[in-house]
């Protein structure tokens, strides 16, 4: 029923291939890296290349990389959870890669600024797919939040992020069902009448003959309410195995159901609701299916059968250019720059156990 239903999402995707270029092939490349061990963490860096991004999938990284001196010079190295290196995938310079996207699918696309490559492996060898078009890609798989072997589980997002409908499809049948909304649109009638009140009342001063206005430009005010006053509560949506995981932040719950949408438990969230730090942001481990938040710059687990909270590690989430929690660790990219301007960046690895 899986591959039906990969082969449902794929076939959405006009010019999408599976096929890989067999020219890319290339030995792996021994890399010097570089371990600082300290209080459970772990940090890998290579002088030599920039982590650009990265990604997990079957106990491997995929880490797309950048030749530090260079701006066009990719690849993508292939290694094993403590970032032994297993292979090599030179990208030819046409391809110009952004970052790498893991879809629903559970495959990994390296994602040009016109085109999406994906990486296939044959014979533990990686190579980069025939190209399909970015736009059309995106469009489909970002809303494809993820499969089980019986439906495919959607997201629309709508409202600038304020309305949020979880639907799913049954390959099978070809039936559209709608799960889950969450509609927060009011906020966004709010921040108009603040930034329509800011453009009105806004301060001034006389010097002279000429007006100065005083105080933040009308669309940065409108930028501050939005993050600051009137946030969305995102829902999210999560499963492990066919058992789904709803979590509704409009309504401070966590409801849990089978795949009949029976409901097993539901349970109230004890989240901070007044904390304006708090983005409802919702992390998964992505083999051990736990659920985790960030209150501030604490990792929190969170026990979905009580809903309550329990403080882990500090993340530093501010300075992370992504997270993923795979197996009882996070995985965080950093990047920063030296006293030379020299970009600095690396993968750091802290056990929550």
């Amino acid at each position: 029923m899986k591959n039906t239903i990969i082969t449902l999402i794929f076939s959405l995707l006009c010019g999408l291939t599976m096929f890989a270029q067999q020219d890319t092939c290339a030995k792996a490349i021994t890399l010097d890296a570089v371990y600082v061990t300290a209080e459970k963490i772990t940090k890998y860096r290579d002088y030599t290349y920039v982590m650009v991004d990265f990604e997990i999938v079957n106990d491997k990284f995929y880490i797309l990389q950048r030749e530090n001196k260079s701006l066009k010079d990719f690849r993508v190295l292939v290694t094993n959870m403590v970032f032994e290196p297993l292979d090599t995938m030179p990208l030819p310079d046409r391809i110009k890669p952004t970052n790498i996207f893991l879809d629903a699918a559970n495959q990994c696309q390296i994602l040009g600024q016109d085109t999406v490559y994906q990486i296939v492996e044959y014979f533990d060898k990686a190579f980069y797919g025939f190209p399909a078009e970015k736009s059309h890609y995106l469009n489909v798989m970002r809303k494809c939040v993820f499969m089980t072997d019986n439906y495919v589980y959607f997201r629309n997002v709508k409202s600038q992020g304020y309305s949020i409908e979880y639907y799913r499809v049954n390959p099978a049948k070809g039936i559209r069902e709608k799960l889950f909304s969450s509609d927060d649109s009011y906020k966004l009638r709010e921040i108009q009448r603040e930034r329509d009140f800011h453009r009105r009342h806004r301060l001034t001063t006389t010097v002279g003959n000429q007006v100065f206005e005083l105080g933040p430009e009308t669309n940065e005010w409108e930028n501050f309410v939005s993050m600051a006053w009137f946030h969305t509560k995102n829902a999210f949506l999560g499963h492990v195995g066919d058992t789904l995981i709803y979590f509704d932040h409009l309504n401070n719950r966590i409801e849990t159901y089978n795949e009949n949408m029976q409901l097993i438990r539901t349970c109230e969230i004890s989240y901070p609701e007044k904390e304006t730090f708090w983005r409802h942001t919702i992390y998964q481990d992505r083999a051990w299916g736990t659920f985790y938040t960030i209150f501030g710059t604490t990792l929190n687990v969170i026990d979905i059968k009580t809903g309550k909270t329990t403080p882990k590690i500090n993340t530093n989430n501010y300075l992370s250019q992504k997270m993923i929690i795979y197996k009882g660790n996070l995985y965080s990219l950093k990047k920063r720059r030296d006293s030379g301007n020299t970009e600095i960046s690396f993968i750091e690895k802290t056990k929550l156990n």
